[in-house]
């Protein structure tokens, strides 16, 4: 089986540098034109199957990569940014002045710190753990659509790394990554590839 990764296009909240996960945001005019550029690199593979969070940012990341195609996009949630609970929407600056307590706790063990109100790094790792399990013994071409966070974890996963593998990977808007899985291993064919026109 051979995965494509894709991050979804830039937000506005991306443009400001907030931590949010769960918030659902669309697409600025940026991030069209880098799915776009996508939709024009991907314009003659032929995907056996789409899969995307159901965040908005990643659905029409998806629906402008495949364009005119007339595929099914196979939504699931586990495939969604983590949720940052009561620290949705804000940046850095704002999150030491705003809470600072939880703030503080939530760098001193990001692994199991559960945000008050969202999720651990844990907590995200287990269902993309989960995910992968079942996507594993699928065959074909995938396409793969979700969140720098989710992203992450799900190659760290396919690797068998511990957690902080998640920090070892870069997955940035307008580019793809390429894994196959093959005999059980994940083999990276390719990492954060840009496109151009």
């Amino acid at each position: 089986m051979r995965i494509y990764l894709v991050r979804h296009g830039e937000t506005e909240l991306n443009r400001k540098k907030c931590y949010y996960g769960h918030m659902d945001t669309v697409l600025t005019e940026h991030g069209i034109e880098q799915a776009r550029l996508l939709g024009d690199c991907f314009r003659d593979f032929s995907f056996d199957m789409v899969i995307s969070s159901p965040l908005k940012r990643a659905v029409h990341t998806a629906e402008y990569i495949l364009g005119a195609k007339k595929q099914q996009i196979i939504y699931d949630e586990r495939l969604c940014e983590q949720d940052f609970g009561i620290f949705e929407g804000f940046t850095y600056e704002e999150l030491i002045q705003t809470y600072p307590n939880e703030f503080d706790s939530w760098n001193r063990d990001f692994s199991n710190y559960r945000i008050p109100e969202g999720e651990s790094f844990s907590d995200v790792r287990q269902r993309i753990d989960c995910f992968i399990r079942e996507l594993s013994g699928k065959k074909g071409t995938v396409l793969l659509v979700a969140h720098k966070g989710t992203l992450g974890h799900l190659l760290a996963a396919s690797l068998h790394m511990p957690l902080e593998g998640y920090w070892n990977f870069v997955f940035d808007q307008g580019c793809y990554s390429c894994i196959d899985y093959e005999d059980g291993y994940a083999i990276i064919r390719k990492l954060n590839q840009s496109v151009t026109r």
